[in-house]
């Protein structure tokens, strides 16, 4: 699958995890209204190799467009292991860095999500969880405005914690198997109808 319909299903399953997983569990405590909102901006890179100047572009366009709180890089056809990923994304916030002055905030926190992140770990605390919940269907970069962030955590918060406590509560309390049978079930969605 290539062009069009290969980024019509990468945003499919996309939106699958996001609206099933995400949001259907309550692990993130903006994205159902920027969802809602429109405020999630998209982009399937269709290569296979792993090229930080496109997302660079990406961050540009999202810099230049406030309205957008969250981006989401989808490589669909990126051939790579959790951590060959993880190290592509730091590859990216280092050229983002590098490219703006010393004192100038970073407008984006960039996390990176791999269909084999947290797979076949136990969900036995808050920070394996983390790693649980990013099991994206494809190698994923999201890129979350981090002024939003800093609005949230202004009285001192330790934010990342927080979420990561709350998910842990209400994936312990729905169960990690259903959660991790629903990841696996979009995982392995290709080309299904839905």
């Amino acid at each position: 699958m290539s062009g069009p319909p290969l980024v019509a299903e990468a945003l499919r399953r996309n939106a699958r995890y996001v609206e099933e997983v995400v949001i259907g569990w309550n692990l993130c405590p903006w994205a159902a209204r920027a969802w809602r909102e429109g405020r999630v901006a998209r982009r399937v890179f269709v290569d296979a190799a792993l090229d930080v100047a496109p997302v660079l572009v990406l961050i540009d366009e999202l810099c230049a467009t406030p309205d957008f709180a969250i981006g989401l890089a989808i490589f669909p056809h990126a051939i790579t292991t959790d951590a060959a990923f993880g190290s592509f994304a730091e590859r990216v916030r280092r050229a983002d860095r590098a490219r703006r002055s010393p004192d100038a905030p970073t407008p984006f926190l960039l996390a990176a999500f791999h269909p084999d992140s947290g797979a076949g770990s136990d969900v036995g605390n808050a920070a394996q969880l983390v790693s649980f919940i990013r099991r994206t269907p494809d190698p994923t970069l999201q890129l979350v405005r981090a002024s939003l962030v800093a609005e949230v955590s202004r009285d001192g918060r330790d934010l990342s914690a927080e979420i990561a406590r709350d998910n842990f509560a209400t994936v312990a309390a729905r169960g990690p198997s259903r959660l991790g049978a629903l990841l696996d079930d979009i995982r392995h969605d290709r080309g299904r109808p839905g």
